[in-house]
C-alpha cells in the first residue's frame, strides 16, 4: 500500500543537519509517510548518514546522482514520489513537535 504522504528533502553535504531533519520526521506520531532523500552527489559523509537509515529498515529511500540544483532535485523527487500528498523538507530544517503531522492529517477527507 502507498503511503499518505511523501516527504521529500534535497540534500547535498548536509552531513551535519540531514540527522536532526529524519529524525523529526521518524519521531512523528502519524506514520502514513515515506521519506524520499534526492542527493546532488554529496562530498561529505551525506550518504554514509543516510545509509543508517536505510540499514535500520526505515521508510527512507536514498536517489543520489548529479542533478542542476534544488528545485531540480525536488521535481525528481516529486517523479517518484508514491504518497498521495507531497512535502518538501530542507535538510537543515525539522518538524516543530511530534504530532505535527497528526494534526494535520487528523482530519485528511477535509484536506481535499
Amino acid at each position: 500500500m502507498n503511503p499518505l504522504l511523501t516527504i521529500i528533502i534535497p540534500t547535498y553535504n548536509s552531513q551535519h543537519t540531514v540527522k536532526k531533519a529524519i529524525d523529526s520526521i521518524l519521531n512523528q506520531t502519524f506514520r502514513e509517510y515515506e521519506i524520499l532523500i534526492i542527493d546532488n552527489q554529496s562530498k561529505d559523509e551525506t550518504i554514509a548518514v543516510l545509509e543508517q537509515y536505510i540499514l535500520n529498515n526505515n521508510p527512507v529511500r536514498v536517489v543520489s546522482e548529479k542533478d542542476n540544483g534544488i528545485y531540480d532535485a525536488m521535481n525528481k523527487g516529486i517523479s517518484l514520489a508514491k504518497g498521495e500528498w507531497v512535502y518538501f523538507l530542507g535538510s537543515d530544517d525539522r518538524l516543530f513537535g511530534k504530532d505535527t503531522l497528526q494534526e494535520i492529517f487528523s482530519n485528511k477527507d477535509n484536506l481535499q
